[in-house]
């Protein structure tokens, strides 16, 4: 039995993604919890002028309906868009823990944190 995971959700009409990300290399892990296996994905990117690591879930359901092939039609190493959606630590030099959207080129945003600092 297969069972289809949501679509990211698509961008609203209106919404501008100021933000510049270059994306230069992506990781998949699968964490199971409950029978359920969810992607985790784990981006390197520069986010004004920082190293960093976004990390946000990338849902398809059960796992052997996951193909890596669909992903990468989605979000491939290059340069995108995104916009600053919540700021937990607004007065922090770092952005750690910042959240993000990632405008991806099909118009579906990724949901993404920063969980990681590079030099």
């Amino acid at each position: 039995m297969t069972r289809y995971g949501d679509e990211p959700p698509s961008a609203k009409p209106g919404v501008d993604y100021p933000v510049k990300v270059h994306i230069s290399g992506i990781r998949i892990r699968y964490p199971c919890d409950e029978g359920r296996c969810n992607g985790v994905l784990h981006a390197e990117a520069v986010l004004n002028q920082e190293k960093v690591e976004l990390t946000g879930k990338i849902d398809y359901g059960a796992r052997d309906f996951y193909d890596p092939r669909n992903l990468q039609v989605r979000l491939v190493p290059g340069d995108y868009s995104a916009r600053l959606v919540k700021a937990p630590h607004k007065d922090a030099a770092l952005s750690l823990y910042d959240v993000y959207e990632l405008l991806l080129p099909d118009r579906h945003v990724w949901r993404c944190t920063v969980t990681g600092m590079f030099e």
